[in-house]
């Protein structure tokens, strides 16, 4: 590995390891992964823990645009030929052109379904796994003009990997335990900060890791009026994000 090239990676995994929430890997770490790895769209889901079937949730998505294609990638997921990765009990890297062809991959009704629109070319893919557990995916997109995939990004890219595995186990699990932990009460939460029951509802939306459409529709709400009620819960908590929220309640300032 190169001396810049060193440099750089020890700066991705840096990045890496300051994720304290899943949110947060699309934050911080995908946008610094281009450096090592450049690509055009980059993407990390999540396995379904709360689903007996193996299904990736939640896209992270650099440029957020693309999230368009990975939620029609949930919807046509039955379809991907690449599915079994989510099932290794072990890390699993490969780029897609080395598995299917041009003509199969680029004629096939899923890549015309979730990928042509933004011109996808190839991907790289790795599971993410830990201690034999699946957790969830990378991917990483280039259209044709960015040219190939080398052996030596495959080589990054593993080598990231095995922090990866690690720090997403980490960050899962306290989503998972905060979630589930007694005494994580949005009444008494919405009692200490003067809320009202539909600040509560959507700080409870929150701590579920949905984006801003999602939430609306949960709601039954339009996104501006979803902006009023972010600008009252920040004014309110003191903060001035939706990141600063998290932080906030996943240190533990919420228990009553």
């Amino acid at each position: 590995m190169k001396k810049n090239q060193f440099h750089i990676f020890n700066n991705v995994v840096c990045e890496l390891y300051r994720c304290r929430t899943y949110q947060d890997l699309g934050r911080y770490f995908l946008p610094v992964l281009k450096m090592l790895v450049p690509y055009r769209y980059a993407s990390i889901m999540r396995r379904d823990d709360q689903d007996t079937k193996i299904r990736l949730v939640e896209p992270l998505c650099v440029p957020a645009e693309f999230i368009e294609a990975e939620r029609n990638y949930m919807r046509f997921a039955d379809d991907d030929y690449t599915g079994w990765l989510n099932c290794c009990r072990e890390s699993t890297l490969f780029r897609e052109s080395d598995l299917v062809g041009e003509q199969q991959r680029l004629r096939s009704s899923f890549y015309q379904e979730c990928y042509q629109k933004f011109n996808v070319y190839d991907s790289l893919q790795y599971g993410i796994v830990f201690n034999g557990k699946p957790l969830g995916a990378l991917s990483i997109f280039r259209c044709q003009e960015d040219g190939p995939f080398t052996d030596e990004e495959l080589f990054l890219t593993s080598s990231v990997g095995i922090h990866l595995n690690q720090q997403m186990d980490a960050v899962l699990a306290r989503m998972y335990h905060r979630g589930n932990a007694p005494g994580y009460d949005f009444s008494a939460i919405g009692a200490r900060y003067g809320l009202t029951a539909r600040e509560v509802q959507l700080l409870e939306q929150l701590t579920h890791f949905r984006d801003n459409r999602e939430i609306a529709e949960a709601m039954q709400v339009r996104e501006s009026t979803l902006q009023k009620h972010f600008q009252n819960i920040f004014r309110k908590l003191g903060v001035s994000s939706r990141w600063e929220i998290m932080r906030l309640l996943l240190e533990g300032d919420s228990r009553s």
